[in-house]
């Protein structure tokens, strides 16, 4: 178990006991900030844990069946997200020119995209490879297998981020359009391996869900923007991943 682990609960208890907090940032991610923010973590994206060897996922306690584990791009091609995009993408609804791509992949079948493609993911223990196929829906067949996570890319993540996983659980409620969190349960996560990571991809209770899109303003206008295209595991498999103690 983490060495830092006490003082971490220590700290978790200390936002706990503060009861409802505002959010610090709309949308999504404001869970995530105003837990770091209240523990003075500074927000980072890097393939390293966000306290000491300890990584931070916040979530609504009513929302969503399924926990970002990690984000990462493909290893291939250079710039994958913008080559996914704009390749294999849907018109985006406010400027239609330009594409967008959001679809959850799994590896136990293709999915079917409003694009015309089929996504799938597929695992080459031969070559060391996670690889996201790409078939034409209309012809049923597989156009490009070229695009790929490698082995030693997604162990090194695993193996320095998700170590040791503090999950943070919070009631909500709305003030003057304001919304606030009362950070209540944390589930402390440990034990996770590649090869489980692997078997449970396989199984298809982790999948990729890709959330690429564009800057619609500002000097960025029309380049890509991911929106945190990452691998991701069923609330309901945490305990086929990770050891579990809850903590409330």
């Amino acid at each position: 178990m983490s060495k830092h682990l006490n003082e971490f609960i220590e700290i978790f208890n200390n936002v706990k006991d503060k009861g409802f907090i505002e959010t610090h940032r709309s949308g999504n991610t404001g869970i995530g900030k105003t837990f770091e923010d209240c523990c003075n973590i500074v927000e980072n994206n890097l393939d390293i844990a966000d306290y000491k060897d300890i990584e931070i996922k916040s979530q609504r306690n009513y929302t969503g069946s399924y926990i970002t584990l990690f984000t990462k791009a493909p290893t291939y091609p250079k710039k994958a997200n913008t080559t996914l995009r704009k390749k294999y993408g849907s018109p985006d609804k406010q400027i239609p020119d330009m594409k967008v791509l959001h679809t959850s992949i799994f590896s136990t079948s293709f999915n079917n995209h409003k694009s015309g493609y089929g996504f799938k993911i597929e695992i080459d223990y031969t070559n060391e490879k996670i690889k996201l196929l790409i078939k034409d829906l209309s012809s049923g067949i597989i156009i490009d297998d070229t695009i790929y996570w490698s082995f030693n890319n997604i162990k090194e993540i695993i193996d320095t981020k998700l170590q040791y996983i503090a999950f943070i659980q919070a009631e909500t409620k709305k003030n003057d359009g304001k919304e606030l969190f009362h950070f209540n349960q944390m589930i402390l996560l440990s034990d996770f391996t590649f090869q489980k990571f692997l078997k449970l991809l396989e199984e298809g209770l982790i999948m990729f869900d890709i959330r690429i899109g564009i800057y619609r303003k500002g000097k960025s206008i029309g380049k890509t923007h991911d929106h945190g295209s990452g691998f991701r595991i069923s609330k309901r498999s945490l305990s086929k991943a990770f050891n579990m103690q809850i903590i409330e």
